[in-house]
């Protein structure tokens, strides 16, 4: 808990020090456009519920995968201006907002139930073919204690999960049309999801791309691929919010 006004935003830490998590990147992406000082404290895996239970930051209802909670995510925070902990992407940014609305808008006005269900919306066309892929390389990248919190939660080893050979092609050829059925949803001149303005849909999209880079590498072949889809929108979109990936 910090003894000042900054912000304390808890994140998962990773191998190659760099941020990963999708959940965790919307709120760094956040509060670095709201311009609103914080300092990371890094967690891992095992660690989340205890630390949360100190901070008497509430769990939420499910865990990822839809089962019943409580259950301890990240990403959250701690104000010391308000001496409130709040977990859940969607609600730490309404509460941004709602605490700091002399800064920029996350929620430009009546957009909040356009936006909030992009982080929900984007599961389907995204991480549905995207999981084989995504999560054995995010288990690969994790510190050790956190690496066997992930892979405790599959009935057979990561390795087995990725593809390989012609089910690899086969399956990423669905990545494809997935990340396709996506580029419909955006006019042709549109920069982000609401036009020209970026807003919190924006910063879901963009940590969702953000997550494929880090796990998968930027020079490879794969995240080359995703970058370069429909007349290279994706990797210009993660080039639009670069400004607001503060470290």
């Amino acid at each position: 808990m910090s003894d000042d006004s900054t912000i304390t935003f808890y994140d998962i830490p990773a191998k190659n020090g760099l941020p990963w998590s999708p959940n965790t990147w919307k709120i760094r992406y956040a509060l670095n456009y709201k311009r609103i000082p914080y300092k990371v404290v890094w967690v891992e895996y095992p660690d989340i519920k205890g630390e949360m239970e100190k901070l008497s930051i509430q769990p939420t209802d499910t865990y990822p995968d839809g089962s019943p909670g409580p259950c301890y995510t990240l990403p959250a925070v701690y104000d010391p201006a308000t001496k409130r902990g709040i977990s859940d992407s969607v609600l730490i940014a309404r509460y941004l907002d709602d605490t700091y609305p002399d800064r920029p808008m996350l929620f430009p006005p009546e957009t909040r139930t356009l936006q909030a269900p992009w982080s929900d919306v984007l599961t389907w066309p995204f991480l549905a073919p995207m999981f084989q892929f995504l999560m054995p390389a995010t288990t690969w990248l994790m510190n050790p204690p956190s690496e066997k919190v992930l892979r405790a939660k599959m009935p057979i080893p990561m390795e087995e999960v990725y593809p390989s050979g012609e089910k690899k092609v086969v399956e990423w050829q669905k990545v494809e049309k997935g990340f396709a059925k996506m580029e419909k949803w955006f006019e042709k001149e549109d920069t982000f999801i609401c036009g020209k303005t970026v807003t919190f849909a924006d910063f879901a999209l963009g940590a969702y791309l953000m997550w494929t880079k880090v796990v998968l590498g930027s020079d490879s072949t794969e995240w080359k691929d995703v970058a370069s889809w429909n007349n290279g929108r994706w990797g210009k979109f993660l080039q639009s919010l670069e400004k607001y990936e503060k470290l």
